[in-house]
């Protein structure tokens, strides 16, 4: 995917090639998800590419420990 050759099928299919598992989640879902925090885009020819694996960590990371802290802060105000 960093070289930017990745289709739908082939997110889909990643799972079960590198680790010999069926995956079974919402491809299309998933990958919204992905473009909305800014890891995944994708080009006008429709194939996707991902930011390096550091800058995802750094933006997943962060997204967690922000929905972690306003969980705490709801837990807390009620």
């Amino acid at each position: 995917m960093e070289q930017g050759r990745a289709t739908r099928e082939h997110c889909g299919d990643l799972k079960m090639g590198e680790f010999g598992e069926k995956c079974d989640f919402d491809v299309d879902d998933t990958v919204q998800t992905l473009e909305k925090l800014g890891v995944v885009a994708r080009y006008t020819i429709g194939r996707y590419y991902c930011v390096s694996l550091k800058c995802t960590i750094e933006i997943i990371g962060t997204t967690t420990e922000e929905m972690v802290l306003k969980a705490k802060q709801d837990a807390t105000i009620a």
